[in-house]
């Protein structure tokens, strides 16, 4: 569809409406004028003749005719007319273009049948004498006595003289209508813009607000109808931009919440393209966060995952399963599906819940290692101390060496459970207070922690003639809980003893960094496989089980240092290689001042 401006429509309706009435005033001014110019003619004619008649009566009374064709003669030089002078009979006794005795009978002419009724006779028609059209005017010449009709004066006139002034009139007419008709078309152009550009100003305005402007504002017009329009508009998009903004907010804080989920959602449609996915989503299927539009089975590397999109548009139900997304490392998904209807109960596509159980799967792991772990822990010693009690029930206690030596076993097994049972409570109390957040921290030197859990292993490394050595800035400040972080100290210092031969040194160093504080417990020791370094800290996790039964270890030391470490907000790590010695790091969070 053609769109034209309003200003040309009305423009050129109003031309046409215009052209249309000047039309109908030229009509009826030409023909007004045109019978006003024939009127003038035949007015000067009437007077001309009254002129004549005035002239000859005395000679037509006397029946002179021969006097009355000279006097016309010379007089039609003046008149520049012609005259013709009729009988009652019809009878031409005088004429001013042709001798009278030549012309026919004149009485069936119009203007004389008029005239011999006693009026002035009119008419305009071809004259085959002269070969023009002429304007005729009878005059009755009465006689005085009876008052009857003794002959007419017949005034003539080419109509050409009219036609030329007419030509003239009307030309003028209508070149100054048409001057007029252009002058109101300018006035009703200016006018019409000067209306019309409000109605261009609020179409601009619209145009902008379509294209997402909300700041433009219609001006304050003065005329009362448009100030209402503008008041409105205005109003309007104020609430536009009101109700836009909302929604925007809305959007963005469903967005974010939308991406702050722990959870993935994925969104197809009926066409299997994602039309929604998340930050979590993308993570977990290790997919570009940009694969919005795209097909599932272009993006989506898991089977069992699309088996379950599948069956969710294919069926109301909840669907629900658990896929393994393989890789390093290996991640278990718990996935809820359920198909998305419209209004009207349609299916228009499916969504897809994913959680990542992996750590829940990992912790059911490692409750089912720690008890298996603590039961086997337990139940060695136990089993131990009821068969040697058994023995000595059974006699033995008659043999005083060798109840003597059963009973330190017994003892000794005893002695192992309580420090199992005792790493555990510390274990428990370590999480226990670290969900409740019950500890407390302060700005402490690290030295004197340093120095105390030397001092607590000192014993120990005498025994085997270890050396251990300290490196530890004097006046370096961690926000710390010292008997917790002492602990975790004597712990890896305990175990680099243990591990270490003879003769060898434990070095403690202590490193400040720009965000952490860095200490190393390095050993001499045998070392550990780069297979283990990942499940070290866990509980009851040894390297070598029966080794570290013989050295008294319970396998929960480096267990309990995490945790320590943990409730610190630091981390551990550790780098070792067999027959080279361990390395040990604790890394604290801290602030160079």
């Amino acid at each position: 569809m053609t769109h034209k401006r309003q200003l040309w429509q009305t423009f050129f309706s109003f031309s046409a409406i215009s052209v249309f009435f000047i039309a109908i005033i030229v009509f009826y001014t030409v023909n007004k004028s045109r019978h006003l110019i024939k009127d003038i003619y035949f007015e000067e004619l009437q007077v001309k003749g009254h002129v004549v008649a005035r002239l000859i009566e005395p000679q037509i009374k006397n029946n002179d005719f021969d006097n009355v064709n000279a006097e016309l003669n010379r007089l039609f030089f003046d008149l520049k007319s012609y005259v013709t002078v009729i009988l009652p009979n019809g009878k031409v006794i005088a004429d001013t273009r042709k001798d009278p005795s030549l012309l026919d009978n004149h009485a069936d002419r119009p203007e004389i049948k008029e005239a011999l009724l006693g009026h002035v006779g009119r008419n305009i028609r071809y004259s085959y004498s002269v070969n023009k059209e002429l304007l005729y005017l009878a005059l009755p010449i009465f006689n005085n006595e009876d008052n009857k009709v003794i002959a007419v004066v017949r005034m003539s006139m080419p109509y050409q003289h009219a036609d030329q002034v007419f030509s003239a009139l009307q030309y003028q007419i209508i070149l100054i209508l048409l001057l007029g008709f252009l002058l109101i078309l300018v006035l009703f152009y200016v006018v019409a813009r000067r209306f019309s550009q409000p109605l261009l100003e609020v179409a601009e305005c619209m145009e902008k607000v379509a294209a997402g402007d909300f700041k433009v504002r219609l001006p304050d017009f003065s005329a009362i109808e448009l100030h209402r329009i503008s008041a409105a508009f205005n109003q309007l998009i104020e609430r536009m931009e009101d109700q836009l903004h909302k929604i925007h907010e809305q959007k963005n804080q469903q967005q974010a919440i939308f991406q702050s989920m722990n959870e993935g959602i994925l969104a197809v449609n009926k066409e299997e393209r994602i039309i929604a996915i998340n930050r979590a989503a993308a993570e977990i299927l290790n997919i570009s966060a940009d694969a919005k539009n795209r097909s599932m089975h272009e993006v989506i590397r898991n089977s069992e995952l699309i088996k379950v999109i599948e069956k969710a548009l294919a069926t109301d139900q909840l669907i629900e399963d658990e896929i393994v997304c393989r890789g390093e490392p290996r991640r278990y998904i718990q996935v809820h599906g359920t198909c998305l209807k419209d209004e009207a109960g349609n299916t228009i596509g499916a969504m897809v819940v994913l959680s990542d159980v992996t750590r829940i799967k990992r912790l059911e792991e490692i409750r089912k290692d720690f008890v298996a772990n603590v039961s086997h822990e337990i139940r060695t010693p136990l089993t131990s101390i009821q068969g040697f009690v058994e023995t000595l029930l059974d006699g033995a206690l008659a043999d005083k060496e060798t109840a003597e030596r059963f009973l330190n076993i017994i003892h000794n097994q005893t002695r192992r459970l309580n420090m199992i049972i005792e790493d555990l409570m510390v274990l428990a109390s370590l999480e226990q207070k670290e969900e409740r957040s019950e500890f407390q921290f302060s700005e402490d030197y690290l030295a004197p922690v340093v120095q105390n859990a030397i001092l607590v292993c000192q014993s120990q490394a005498d025994d085997k003639n270890i050396r251990i050595t300290s490196a530890c800035p004097e006046k370096l400040k961690v926000k710390m809980n010292p008997s917790l972080l002492e602990q975790a100290l004597v712990n890896l210092i305990t175990n680099a003893i243990k591990y270490s031969p003879e003769n060898t040194e434990v070095k403690i160093e202590v490193t400040p960094g720009e965000r952490e504080v860095e200490i190393k417990v390095v050993d001499q020791g045998i070392g550990i496989p780069s297979d283990y370094h990942d499940r070290i800290f866990e509980r009851f996790y040894r390297v070598d089980k029966a080794r570290s039964r013989q050295l008294g270890g319970t396998g929960l030391g480096l267990s309990i240092v995490k945790h320590i470490v943990n409730v610190h907000n630091g981390r551990v790590a550790v780098e070792s290689k067999v027959g080279k010695g361990s390395t040990f790091y604790i890394y604290l969070p801290y602030e160079k001042s």
